[in-house]
């Protein structure tokens, strides 16, 4: 499977079972001035399975699945952001946010899946 053709599969599961989204990282602009950069987002959002509760993951942590697609069409999260050193901008870390359904949630760990060295998939853990 090419990663083109993975990502189209995701992306077509996300459209039919998923919901939108949105996805937020503060970034420090002039002056220590936080600035928000958001972008929607399509995601499968679920709860843990009870053998899945291990490490420190609750039953209030949610699994967000995300494609790749709307995040680098936005250009998320922003030209100012500063990545750690070895990771991906593009994938959620630690203290961003989610809404989901309505509710501000925050991103506990973020992990990129990829295929053939692209990015084909996004996985979360949000907790609240």
């Amino acid at each position: 499977m090419t990663p083109t053709a993975a990502v189209a599969m995701l992306e077509r599961q996300l459209a039919q079972h998923g919901e939108d989204i949105r996805l937020q990282r503060l970034t420090l602009g002039p002056g220590g001035t936080q600035i928000p950069f958001e972008v929607e987002c399509r995601a499968l959002v679920r709860g843990y399975a009870p053998d899945e509760l291990v490490g420190g993951i609750t039953q209030q942590d949610s699994r967000v699945i995300l494609g790749p697609n709307d995040i680098i069409a936005s250009d998320w999260p922003g030209a100012t952001a500063t990545p750690a050193p070895n990771t991906d901008r593009r994938v959620p870390v630690r203290g961003d946010r989610a809404f989901i359904a309505g509710k501000a949630r925050t991103v506990e760990a973020g992990a990129g899946i990829y295929l053939a060295g692209e990015l084909v998939r996004i996985e979360l853990r949000v907790l609240g």
